[in-house]
This record gives C-alpha cells, sequence and structure tokens, in this order.
C-alpha cells in the first residue's frame, strides 16, 4: 500500500510540477500551455404565452446557429479536415442559404484567422431545421458546426394582437428579448433565469479528464396567460377586416371587454405587423391607447349620466334644438350679443324635442342645453373627473398616451367637450368609461394579464383580478343610461338603429369626429365609432369600434361587419336568444348561479339544470357526478351548455354539430378524450360518428365554420331624414 501510495505521489508531482505523463512518457507541456477557460451560457427556456382557454400564442421554438471553426489544429475523431480550409468555396456554398453575399462571409472568415472559432452574426443564428440540413449536404465543406437555440414563435401571426402580446428577438449573444407589449413589460418573468457550463479545454478543444468542468442548470421563465380570448380575437379581426375593404378606410381598431371584469376579450387593429417577420417599419403605434383623437358623440353619454347622476334630468323635458348661439358664460342667448353658435349635423333642427331624443338623435344642441340650464360647467368638471377622462388608465404594461382637454380655456371648449370635440381620448380610456355606464356605476379598470404561472412549480406567482377605479355615477343612474341607449338602438330615427344585432338586444352610442390638420380639419378623413353594449337585459360584454374613412355621408348604414360580430360572440358565449326573428316565442335570457352538483345523481343534477334552462352534457355513464363546467358560482346563462362529469368508465361520444368551441374546450377539459380543432366559429363536422363509444387512444377531430348570416337588403332613404344617421354629430360648431 505504501508503493501504490508512493508511485500516485510521484506520478501526480511530474504530471503537476514536470508536466509528464510518466506511463505514456507524453510531455504534457504542449497541452498545459493551449489549455483554456471556457464559460458557455445556458439560457433558459422563455415562457410560453397563452390566451385564456389555454392555446399558446407566443412560444419558444428550436433553431440553430452556425460556427466556423477557424483552427487548423482543431482535429476531428476521425482524422478529417474540421476546419474552414476553404474560406472562398465555403463562402459561395453558404452565401445563398444564409442570404447573405459571399464577398461578406468570406471577408467575415479571412479577416478572424487565427481565432479558434466564429459566428457569422444575426443571419447565421436561428436558423430552421431546413436551412441546418441544407448546409450539411454540402459536400466538400469543412469547419461548420450547429449549435442549438431559439427563437421566438407566434402562431397566429398578425391575427393575435400583437400591438398587446408584443415581441421578442434575439439579442448579439443570442438571449430573447422582449422588445413590445407583454413580452416587454413582462420580460424578466418570461425570461428565467440562465445558467452556464464552465470548463477547461485543450487547444484542439477537447475536454481531458481531470479538467475543471461545472454545470449549473438553467430555470425556466413564467407562463403568462392573458384574458384574450382566441375565438373573439379571431372574429374581431375578421370584422376589422372585412370594414376595411367596405368602407374604403385606410385604417380601423377595435376591442370587446367584459364589462363586470374589465377582462380585455379582444383587441386588433389594421394595418398590423406579423411579429413572426418583423423589419424596421413593421411596428405601427397601437390605434386604441397610443392614438389621442377627438372621440365625437360617444362622449355626449357622460354630460347625460351627469345630468341624471346630479338628479336634474327628466327625459320628457323639451328643448329647443334649434342653433344654440352661447354668451361668455356658456349660457343661451337669442340677442345679437352671442361669441358663436352651436349647429346639430347638416343644421338640423327639429323644433321643440324631449332630452330623450336629444341622445336618440345625436343633438349637439342637446349637450349645450344640459351644460348650461342642468349640470353646470364646474360640475362637469367633476364628472370628467370621476371618470378619468383625458388620463392614462395605466394597465398591464400598455403603452399608452393621456390624451388632452381644453376644457375650461372658452366657453366653446366648455360646450364642445360635451360631445367630444376640441378634447381627445383613447380608445382605452372609452372603454373604461363606459363599464361604468353599461355596468352598475363601478367603474372598472380594463385589464390584459389573467395569471402568471412558475411552470417549474405550478404555483400561481400573480391573479389579475376585477378593480374598481371609482364610482362615477349611481347604480339607478346606469340602469338609467342603459335604458336610454337602448333607445338609440331600438327607436326606428336612432343613429345607432343599423347596428342592431339579431341574437341578443343591444344598447349603444355612434360617435364620429373630424381629423385636425394644419390647425383646421382634414377634408377627407373622418373618424367613424360606436361604443356597444349586449345583452341589454343583463350588460355583460362590451364592443368599441372605429375606422378611418373618407366618406361623408350615411356613416351609419351599411354596417354589417359590427352587428354580425356581436352576434358571433353572442353564439361563442352562448347568449344566443333565438336564431329565429320570426319566432313568436322568444325568450330572454337569464343569468343564475351555477349551483354545486358534486356527488349528486345525475338524474338529479339534470333536473335542477332544467329548471334554470339550461342543456346537459353527460360525460361517462356513471350515476354520479364527479365534475362539472361551469363551477360553482360561475355566472350561467338560459340555453347554456352544461357538462357534468360522472364516475363511469364508458362514454358515448356527442354529436358536436352547433356546438362553439368554447362548447368543445370545456367538453375536452372534462373528459381528456384526445381532441383537434380545426377553425372557427360552430361545428359541423366530425371524425367519430355520433352516438358511437368513445376510444380513449383515438383523437377526435371536430372541424368549425363560420355562420353565414342571410345578406340584408340594403336601406333606401326615401320618405325618411337620412340625416339623422350622418356621423359628424360633433361637427357642430
Amino acid at each position: 500500500m505504501l508503493g501504490v501510495a508512493l508511485l500516485v505521489t510521484v506520478n501526480v508531482f511530474l504530471v503537476t510540477i514536470a508536466k509528464l505523463h510518466i506511463r505514456s512518457n507524453t510531455s504534457l507541456v504542449d497541452y498545459v500551455q493551449s489549455v483554456s477557460n471556457v464559460e458557455e451560457k445556458i439560457f433558459a427556456s422563455r415562457g410560453n404565452i397563452y390566451e385564456c382557454s389555454g392555446s399558446i400564442v407566443a412560444q419558444d421554438v428550436k433553431t440553430f446557429d452556425i460556427i466556423c471553426y477557424l483552427d487548423p489544429d482543431r482535429l476531428s475523431s476521425s482524422d478529417e479536415v474540421a476546419y474552414v480550409d476553404n474560406p472562398s468555396f465555403t463562402a459561395q456554398a453558404l452565401a445563398p442559404i444564409l442570404g447573405m453575399d459571399a464577398s461578406e462571409i468570406y471577408d467575415i472568415l479571412v479577416s478572424n484567422t487565427g481565432l479558434y472559432q466564429i459566428e457569422l452574426g444575426a443571419m447565421g443564428r436561428n436558423l430552421s431545421e431546413d436551412q441546418k440540413n441544407q448546409i450539411e449536404a454540402i459536400e466538400g465543406l469543412h469547419g461548420i458546426d450547429f449549435r442549438n437555440s431559439y427563437k421566438r414563435y407566434y402562431p397566429y401571426g398578425e391575427m393575435f394582437s400583437p400591438q398587446l402580446v408584443g415581441f421578442a428577438q434575439s439579442d448579439n449573444t443570442g438571449k430573447l428579448i422582449g422588445k413590445l407589449g407583454i413580452e416587454s413589460y413582462l420580460n424578466d418573468e418570461l425570461s428565467g433565469t440562465d445558467g452556464y457550463h464552465s470548463y477547461q479545454r485543450d487547444k484542439h478543444g477537447f475536454i481531458l479528464p481531470g479538467m475543471f468542468e461545472e454545470t449549473l442548470n438553467a430555470v425556466n421563465g413564467y407562463d403568462v396567460y392573458l384574458t384574450l380570448d382566441l375565438s373573439i380575437q379571431e372574429a374581431l379581426n375578421s370584422a376589422l377586416n372585412t370594414t376595411m375593404e367596405a368602407k374604403n378606410a385606410s385604417r380601423a381598431w377595435a376591442a370587446v371587454v367584459e364589462i363586470k371584469t374589465g377582462k380585455i376579450l379582444a383587441w386588433g387593429q389594421t394595418p398590423s405587423f406579423d411579429p413572426n417577420s418583423l423589419s424596421a417599419d413593421d411596428v405601427q403605434v397601437n390605434y386604441g391607447s397610443q392614438l389621442a383623437y377627438e372621440p365625437g358623440s360617444v362622449m355626449k353619454s357622460v354630460i347625460y349620466s351627469a345630468a341624471m347622476d346630479l338628479g336634474v334630468y327628466d327625459g320628457d323635458t323639451g328643448f329647443d334644438s334649434s342653433p344654440y348661439c352661447y354668451t361668455a358664460s356658456s349660457g343661451r342667448t337669442y340677442a345679437g350679443d352671442q361669441l358663436g353658435c352651436i349647429y346639430n349635423v347638416s343644421r338640423l333642427d327639429w323644433g321643440i324635442i324631449p332630452l330623450d331624443y336629444g341622445l336618440i338623435y345625436s343633438s349637439n344642441v342637446a349637450t349645450a342645453t344640459l351644460l348650461s340650464q342642468y349640470v353646470g360647467v364646474d360640475r362637469y368638471k367633476e364628472y370628467l373627473d370621476r371618470y378619468h377622462l383625458y388620463q392614462k388608465v395605466n394597465t398591464d404594461g400598455i403603452d399608452e398616451v393621456p390624451g388632452y382637454t381644453n376644457y375650461g380655456l372658452s366657453p366653446v371648449d366648455d360646450i364642445t367637450a360635451t360631445y367630444g370635440q376640441g378634447s381627445s381620448t383613447t380608445m382605452l380610456q372609452l372603454l373604461q368609461t363606459y363599464t361604468a355606464i353599461f355596468g352598475n356605476g363601478e367603474m372598472i379598470k380594463p385589464y390584459l394579464i389573467e395569471k402568471i404561472v412558475d411552470p417549474n412549480t405550478n404555483t400561481v406567482v400573480y391573479q389579475g383580478s376585477r378593480k374598481v377605479v371609482s364610482n362615477p355615477i349611481s347604480k339607478s343612474t346606469a340602469k338609467q343610461m342603459q335604458d336610454l341607449l337602448r333607445r338609440v338602438v331600438a327607436e326606428p330615427d336612432g343613429t345607432c338603429r343599423h347596428y342592431a344585432a339579431k341574437t341578443v338586444e343591444v344598447m349603444g352610442k355612434t360617435g364620429t369626429s373630424e381629423i385636425p390638420l394644419d390647425g383646421g380639419y382634414a377634408e377627407d378623413q373622418n373618424i367613424i365609432s360606436c361604443m356597444l353594449g349586449f345583452p341589454y337585459e343583463d350588460p355583460q360584454y362590451m364592443v368599441y369600434f372605429a375606422y378611418v374613412s373618407p366618406e361623408t355621408v350615411y356613416y351609419n348604414y351599411e354596417i354589417k361587419p359590427i352587428p354580425d360580430l356581436i352576434d358571433r360572440i353572442a353564439l361563442l358565449e352562448n347568449l344566443i336568444i333565438s336564431e329565429d326573428e320570426n319566432d313568436p316565442d322568444v325568450k330572454y335570457i337569464e343569468r343564475y348561479d351555477m349551483p354545486n352538483l358534486l356527488s349528486k345523481n345525475v338524474s338529479d343534477a339534470k333536473q335542477v339544470l332544467s329548471e334554470l334552462g339550461l342543456e346537459t352534457v353527460e360525460i361517462f355513464d356513471g350515476p354520479h357526478v364527479i365534475g362539472q363546467l361551469p363551477k360553482e358560482g360561475e355566472d350561467v346563462y338560459t340555453y347554456q351548455k352544461v357538462f357534468l362529469l360522472t364516475d363511469g368508465s364508458s362514454m358515448t361520444v356527442p354529436d358536436f354539430t352547433g356546438w362553439t368551441r368554447k362548447d368543445v374546450i370545456d367538453f375536452w377539459n372534462l373528459s381528456h378524450i384526445p381532441m383537434k380543432m380545426e377553425g372557427f366559429g360552430v361545428a359541423y363536422e366530425q371524425s367519430v360518428s355520433p352516438g358511437s363509444i368513445a376510444d380513449p387512444s383515438k383523437e377526435i377531430i371536430v372541424r368549425f365554420r363560420e355562420i353565414n348570416y342571410p345578406e340584408e337588403t340594403k336601406e333606401s332613404s326615401d320618405g325618411e331624414n337620412p340625416e339623422l344617421s350622418e356621423p359628424n354629430e360633433g361637427n357642430g360648431v
């Protein structure tokens, strides 16, 4: 043992001090002198971004970075050439595959002679597997290798609100960095913590036994779940594109928000950009939050709600709708001492009409009258502040501008602010404002982030929630406003009548305005907009829609894409009352709290649901309920499907025809049967016949398509006053 210990000690001494490997009689001087310390970063996988139902909208995909070895001493295991021995040939071979000039590649190769290895810059990173295979197939190409890398991929491209989701790109180290939207706002959470691999290698790139080596694994980033709904987003995007074509519009923007919670369910604009293939000019302003513009007559709801909330409003009280000439105190005068006059659109004069019809007809004179005779300049300012208008919403990292107001600067500025001229807001501000008007008087902050989850521990590290910003009006005022806004849609001469949907009762307000240009207004560009809430009986959703068009008359005619959008949302969210307009037995939907049915007998559970007008879908053939969707306490509506998971072992495949995508997702979440969904809209075809016994190993494919409602006959303006629906309601000075 002493002899063995002595031999080991001598060997260690010779290796470490004399640099001699005694057994092979090999000098280690060259190896030791060429040993280098290397630390390679191990990038953490960036977290996924999901929409509300669990579909991935942003994820990492595996790519490859090209490496060029330049050291002639580099050896391969088979003694083949393992470095770039012919820079000219290499450059010519790689150029067409990488999209680079051969001269550029050649210059990089020859100017770095003496280095062990190099990369080829941005064009040599994030190569696809196809590019990698093409390069590996080139005969006679030496010294080329690949390192695994990742790039960010957005499966739905420009359709899925890249203005909010954002995008991430690799920096000069290959690390993915968020550049816009949620990708930027939550960059630290999504990025995770990188690890490293530290080691020593010889001049040939080999790691010899006994050399230093240490590895710290990366910790992957958090996953982010958004409130955005893929099905509703797709429907919104379709409406935007259709409107652009039908209205010869230069741009359009829109959003869908859940009124009671503030969840942003869809957000879009066109033109947009594809985050998968960006160039320097691709990213536009986010029209919904970074574009401040005169909102037009959607602002009239604010002055009307203020008058109602103060208790000074009687909708049957008549007012003079003739031109409103004002004094220095904003009061009305019929004498010759006026500072100026306010007109209705096209200088219409309906004579003495009730104040309710001031909003139904969208009269500028009506809001001027409310300001001077009922609300007052100072008290209206208080309501503008209560609604937080002209202020940033500051929600979930959405880039925005505050807008501006001239209110208080002059009598004309005070009056025009009541109908949305002379001051600017953003769509995001208007959405927040109308959560109070369409809701119960509480103003709810719109939000985008549903939750953030640590996938390493499956722990929810952040949970989005409803947030009340203020209480600008009472619950009774909100209901009074909803009744009047319903009439704006339902009345034969209401300016919003063309936005009526087939499936639910809608309330709303139109708004139009001109675009400031060089101290005046553009002659051939107008912003046409609408704010719509539904269903009127129990408001759940609101849609704001705006576009820029050169049209000058009949703006609110032929706007079919917008009511079609409402019908799509109503269908997707199970809000359908009746699809038959001639059905004499149409019943209004009602809302209920979902009861707890767990552990009940299936027959008893079905009886409870039947009494609420709900449709039961049983999953498996057991006698007892062991799972349910919706869950206890969640909102359910008349005619909605409720899914009951039972304790059986056999399941009959249902007929999915007419089911929404949400229905199928709920079924899949409880049954765990392998399923694949293709398309959007309602189900019309399935790969496994209804009534057959489900095979847990066999995937069921369900295909969806959009509902095509019958085309309406174009409305003629003969015999009616078409100017009531002309949009320049805010153009009355």
